[in-house]
């Protein structure tokens, strides 16, 4: 027989909201090209600005920085409106992308960044990055032909290099308004400790804009992700890149605590992620402020991340590696839109994965 607590719980649950972190997992170092060197005040000539990015250096000619730290440089020879002719996209997170040419002769432009830790022998790695098509003049045509390359050391691009991509797009990418996806599975040989991004042989694979043969194809590129993968046994490679990776609230039907078929869907999303990438602890925090007297607010925060820890476990995730706690309504979200004195507004899960 139920306590009258626990009917008091069932009765008032009917939001958990889910938010996940994981960018700790990303082997890439500086992956949104958000964070500067702050010691780079001068350059020599505007067209070579990527100094001000930190983490990376330019592999091949003069890739672009497109940042606001930009403008704060002291150019020695300068070149207005130099980044303005590539078109005006957003950066698809942040204030910052970078812009590379992926040409068919030797102008062609690359980046490269040492990873945050070397690769594992025989171990799969996710990697993602977004790239969009210049809307700018300068884009003639489009390509596929863009991607990463993973080494040991810093390769030595030449003219000649016919370096074929580990990664790269499997699609033509044409878009100059949204941001697309180039996405895939690699296999580590064990030795890998940089990543390149560019293309890097003699012959890309695209498509002319305006009538003729390929020629230029300026792209964009944010959002750079690398993780390890701890299982790929039932998993589909070709449909990894369709896995859920962010997240949204879960809500539920008011008065209602049980897992039904939708609740199903959207935990077994994030049940899919940890079964298939690497993690080192899961730790859920539950939040509430469905009432105004403190005591019951502590058992809902915590009956929350209690439900949740349970159902990870019971599907299969290690109990050992979760922790969970309530906080009570003593971290309301925060947003513009939100209004924590509305009744359920902090009701939720958060599960930080590290």
């Amino acid at each position: 027989m139920n306590s009258p607590q626990s009917n008091l719980i069932l009765l008032v649950i009917f939001i958990i909201g889910l938010n996940i972190n994981s960018y700790s997992q990303n082997l890439i170092p500086n992956p949104s090209f958000e964070n500067t060197n702050a010691a780079v005040k001068k350059l020599k000539h505007e067209m070579r600005n990527f100094g001000v990015i930190s983490d990376w250096k330019a592999l091949t000619n003069t890739p672009d920085a497109h940042h606001p730290a930009v403008s704060e440089v002291k150019f020695d020879h300068k070149a207005p409106g130099f980044l303005n002719q590539f078109g005006p996209q957003e950066p698809r997170s942040g204030e910052s992308k970078v812009g590379l040419y992926i040409t068919s002769n030797n102008t062609k432009e690359s980046i490269v960044a040492k990873l945050v830790s070397p690769l594992k022998a025989g171990k799969y790695y996710y990697f993602h990055m977004y790239v969009s098509l210049g809307e700018g003049r300068v884009s003639n045509s489009c390509t596929s032909s863009i991607g990463s390359y993973f080494t040991a050391r810093v390769p030595r691009i030449t003219e000649t290099s016919t370096y074929k991509l580990h990664i790269e797009s499997s699609e033509m990418i044409c878009d100059t308004k949204e941001w697309t996806k180039v996405c895939g599975v690699y296999k580590a040989k064990g030795t890998e400790k940089y990543i390149s991004l560019g293309y890097f042989s003699d012959n890309p694979n695209g498509k002319s804009l305006r009538g003729g043969s390929f020629s230029d194809a300026y792209y964009y590129i944010d959002d750079v992700e690398l993780r390890e993968m701890q299982n790929v046994q039932g998993v589909d490679v070709d449909n990894i890149c369709n896995m859920a990776l962010d997240f949204s609230d879960i809500e539920y039907l008011i008065g209602e605590s049980e897992v039904y078929e939708e609740i199903k869907a959207a935990l077994d999303s994030y049940l899919q992620y940890l079964k298939v990438f690497k993690f080192d602890s899961i730790k859920i925090v539950g939040h509430a402020n469905d009432s105004e007297i403190e005591f019951e607010n502590e058992i809902l925060s915590s009956a929350r991340a209690g439900f949740v820890r349970e159902y990870l476990i019971e599907n299969g995730i290690d109990e050992t590696l979760i922790e969970y706690v309530g906080v009570s309504n003593t971290q309301p979200k925060e947003g513009e839109d939100i209004d924590n004195n509305e009744l359920g507004s902090n009701a939720r899960v958060q599960i930080i994965i590290e």
